[in-house]
């Protein structure tokens, strides 16, 4: 086997373990409970931090058009998980959260 593809293996056995970290990663404790968190935290901390959400204040609609962006970025969510996540966001994150 060559050397470059030496290194290829090497780089998709890296990258299945970093899949496996991420995909291991919980919420933090203390998150406000309220409709649409289950969605929220398995489908974004997939890549992000709750840092993420949890230093902006926008509201619900800015927060749909967010995770619009995502699906953009390659995100694979339907419409009914990123409403879902787009009203938790609205409600535990939105400019008049408590």
């Amino acid at each position: 086997m060559s050397f470059r593809r030496w290194q290829i293996l090497a780089l998709l056995i890296a990258l299945s373990f970093c899949g496996r970290a991420f995909a291991q990663r919980k919420p933090p404790v203390g998150s406000p409970d309220a409709p649409g968190k289950d969605v929220l935290f398995s489908k974004c901390f997939q890549c992000h931090s709750a840092g993420m959400w949890t230093d902006q204040r926008q509201d619900r609609r800015a927060w749909e058009s967010t995770l619009y962006r995502m699906v953009g970025r390659g995100a694979l969510w339907t419409q009914d998980e990123i409403r879902q996540m787009a009203d938790y966001l609205g409600i535990v994150y939105g400019r008049k959260a408590p």
